[in-house]
């Protein structure tokens, strides 16, 4: 098997035209020509066909292609990863961040760290998703660095605190406890409760834990997966339903009332997580130092 070959098949299988390919791939077409032949005479089938002056996958070429490619794409991230450690102020590093991080704090956060000349080198790869992806994609080596919720029992990743969230209950401007700025937890039960579903990640539970020592707990109206279209709904004072969600400055342009919660765990932690049965890369430890040295927001 000539992986050169092989190589040069997925680049056809991309450009789907020969003079197009030879071109990206620096050689001449009939050396093109040639490895895809030589690909063909050993599998013994036709890999590509004819269309008009362009070829297409045969369905051999797309089954091929369907493996192949993925190979491709891991050598690739591989030899990214592995060239990292070659330079000590340049290279990729791969961040993951809640959803709810998106609105100020990551956006604020890749700004300054892009305007800073040291790092002018270094490419941050975006990626939203909940706690549980990220760890694992830190565990299986697609992410570098995560803002995250704690995840308990991960024994090869390492947990730092750097941002407290205020969790606050939110109201139309036309509710009944929109008069309040302080609320308790049992005035909260009889009213219809927005939940976040499952995919968002942990934080349904830190917030059902507040119910706790309530008598009862309110009765679910919907199931939304982030703040704005939360703040939608609470603004149209529909069946006189409340939401409790972090304290966000971007909700302060609809028309709801912003209650503090009188319980001395409405809040959540968020954690920069690493994997520590690693090497790090340098330029993904001195984005870690970075937030680390500007970015951490713990405090009450």
């Amino acid at each position: 098997m000539n992986f050169n070959n092989l190589y040069y098949f997925t680049v056809l299988a991309s450009f789907q035209h020969y003079t197009k390919a030879s071109e990206s791939l620096c050689i001449t077409q009939p050396s093109l020509s040639h490895a895809i032949a030589s690909l063909e005479k050993e599998y013994g089938v036709k890999l590509f066909e004819k269309d008009g002056r362009n070829v297409k996958l045969s369905k051999y070429g797309e089954l091929l292609n369907s493996y192949i490619s993925k190979g491709f794409e891991e050598i690739e991230h591989g030899n990214r990863i592995l060239k990292q450690f070659a330079y000590k102020d340049a290279g990729y590093v791969d961040l993951s961040f809640l959803f709810v991080l998106g609105y100020q704090y990551v956006p604020e956060l890749i700004k300054i760290f892009n305007q800073n000349e040291s790092y002018k080198n270094i490419t941050i790869n975006l990626k939203q998703c909940n706690s549980q992806d990220s760890i694992a994609g830190l565990k299986n080596g697609s992410i570098d660095i995560s803002l995250c919720a704690l995840v308990p029992n991960e024994p090869t990743v390492t947990f730092l605190p750097v941002l407290r969230q205020e969790l606050i209950c939110i109201v139309s401007d036309q509710h009944p406890l929109s008069g309040y700025d302080f609320v308790e937890m049992e005035q909260l039960i009889q009213f219809p409760l927005i939940r976040y579903t499952d995919t968002v990640g942990e934080i349904q539970d830190v917030i059902d834990r507040l119910f706790t020592d309530c008598s009862s707990y309110p009765q679910t109206h919907e199931y939304l997966n982030e703040e704005i279209t939360i703040a939608g709904f609470i603004s149209t004072g529909i069946d006189q339903c409340i939401a409790i969600v972090p304290n966000l400055e971007i909700l302060d342009g609809f028309k709801i009332k912003k209650l503090n919660i009188n319980h001395k765990d409405a809040h959540r932690n968020i954690y920069l997580a690493i994997a520590n049965n690693r090497p790090m890369p340098n330029c993904v430890k001195l984005f870690y130092d970075f937030i680390k040295q500007n970015y951490i927001r713990t405090k009450q």
